[in-house]
């Protein structure tokens, strides 16, 4: 069967026997929602106007739209809404429903350290949900994607984040929360880019998670005590997700807390907390997850992460 699947679908047999013995009979179920169109969300941004205005707005351009968690779904658009003055004013940002999910679990104030930020898409959310105060630091290691993230920053009016060209993992400041989305395989976003699912392997997973781990480790070391720090990554691979939790509970001084949100309507799924024959720690289940045959959207992973002592 998962040589027919492979086959059927263009994945790489030895991706799907993973994905069987992790979803099981579900795994149809997920590789035809990843052959989905993927429909076109945006995020108000309401530092420059209301939800209310902002659809006003693009009702009058024949654009029909419905409220969804966080931003609104484009049910239909003669044009495309890139092309709009109101995406070149910054009045929205193009955003998946599942991406748009995470900066709100963070609860950002004060200083915030976006650890790997570019192009900006949580970035000039957590600005938005801060109302443009406090101070957001934003690093990132590509100078081209650098480039959006500085454009994406000034088109939505953002005023309070200051964009550094360093990695994270030379970057020492210590404050209450920091968003790390984190570098991964992607293996989430095949309804945006179908090429992954036949151009990362097991290879790739592994050095993934090495990096992420460092990431972590930074991560809470820059965290004062009781901060809080938002893990996510759009990997559907438990080495890149429950398995890097895990080990943060085990080497690291932090507790995972609870999460409870929805997209599209559906509450995000626990995190798995026996994956290929595991057993990890109970509190894995805290974790959350975000998938294509289940929320009709990208796939996503999030834990919140606070430091004691």
């Amino acid at each position: 069967m998962i040589r027919k699947l492979a086959k059927e679908y263009g994945y790489n047999q030895a991706t799907l026997e993973r994905y069987y013995r992790l979803f099981g009979k579900d795994i149809e179920l997920l590789l035809e929602a990843n052959e989905a169109e993927p429909p076109t969300y945006i995020r108000a941004n309401t530092l420059k106007i209301s939800l209310f205005e902002l659809e006003q707005r693009l009702l009058k351009r024949g654009i029909r739209l419905r409220e969804v968690e966080q931003g609104f779904l484009i049910e239909d658009a003669p044009f495309s809404v890139s092309s709009t003055p109101e995406y070149l004013l910054g009045y929205f940002y193009i955003q998946g429903i599942a991406e748009m999910q995470i900066a709100p679990l963070l609860h950002a104030e004060g200083v915030v350290i976006d650890m790997c930020a570019a192009p900006g898409g949580k970035t000039t959310h957590l600005a938005q949900l801060m109302r443009d105060t406090g101070v957001i630091l934003a690093l990132d290691v590509n100078r081209e994607k650098i480039k959006a993230l500085k454009a994406n920053i000034q088109r939505m009016g953002v005023t309070n984040t200051i964009v550094y060209a360093v990695s994270a993992l030379d970057f020492s400041y210590r404050c209450s929360r920091i968003l790390l989305d984190a570098p991964c395989t992607g293996s989430g976003i095949i309804r945006k880019d179908p090429t992954r699912k036949y151009s990362r392997d097991s290879t790739d997973i592994a050095f993934c998670s090495r990096l992420q781990k460092d990431l972590l480790r930074k991560g809470v070391d820059n965290l004062i005590e009781e901060g809080v720090l938002l893990y996510s990554t759009c990997s559907l691979e438990p080495e890149e997700n429950e398995l890097i939790i895990d080990w943060a509970l085990r080497e690291l001084p932090v507790v995972v807390e609870p999460l409870e949100f929805t997209v599209n309507g559906v509450s995000a799924v626990e995190g798995i907390t026996c994956p290929f024959g595991s057993t990890l720690h109970r509190d894995i289940r805290r974790c959350r997850r975000i998938l294509p045959h289940i929320h009709d959207s990208n796939g996503m992973f999030v834990a919140r992460l606070r430091k004691v002592q």
